[in-house]
């Protein structure tokens, strides 16, 4: 047993339920290259956070596929996707995911029809006015978390985020 003073009226209860399907200004905030479970290849986790209207400071994390050594199919959709967030933020040449942070895009998102407390992104897109030229689309499995009240904001909130002016 043990013993705590803690008032549960004054900290807001974490949502992890599925945001609403709709198109959402986000940032990428963390990301983390992974080999496959399977050691076919290797992809990248990607921790989306939207950073306005009534779901700033919800997550949506998202799985693309990089290199894939039995599936060619898989891998050409994964860097397509990874194309779209390139273009979006206008990246065209990526040597480190951490080019990609902190740069504002549009995402829109869907309701895993497998899964319905999760979600997939749909497209990725530019934000209007960045002059981001080109912009691409793409799918993937993704699952979303918010933040409870008083949470760090996490990599991609840091004072002074380009995103935060």
């Amino acid at each position: 047993m043990a013993t705590i003073s803690f008032n549960a009226a004054e900290v807001q209860p974490s949502s992890f339920d599925a945001l609403p399907a709709g198109t959402y200004e986000a940032v990428i905030a963390n990301s983390e290259a992974k080999p496959m479970k399977s050691g076919n290849g290797m992809g990248f986790n990607f921790e989306f956070e939207i950073i306005s209207g009534d779901c700033k400071g919800r997550k949506v994390f998202s799985w693309i596929t990089f290199e894939h050594r039995t599936s060619p199919d898989a891998q050409r959709i994964g860097r397509e996707q990874l194309s779209a967030i390139c273009r979006a933020v206008g990246v065209t040449q990526l040597n480190d995911t951490a080019q990609l942070h902190n740069l504002p895009m549009m995402i829109t998102v869907a309701i895993d029809k497998n899964d319905p407390t999760r979600n997939v992104i749909k497209a990725y897109k530019a934000k209007r006015g960045t002059g981001n030229g080109e912009r691409g689309t793409g799918t993937g499995t993704t699952s979303v978390q918010q933040q409870g009240a008083g949470a760090p904001q996490g990599a991609g909130a840091t004072q002074g985020a380009p995103w935060a002016r």
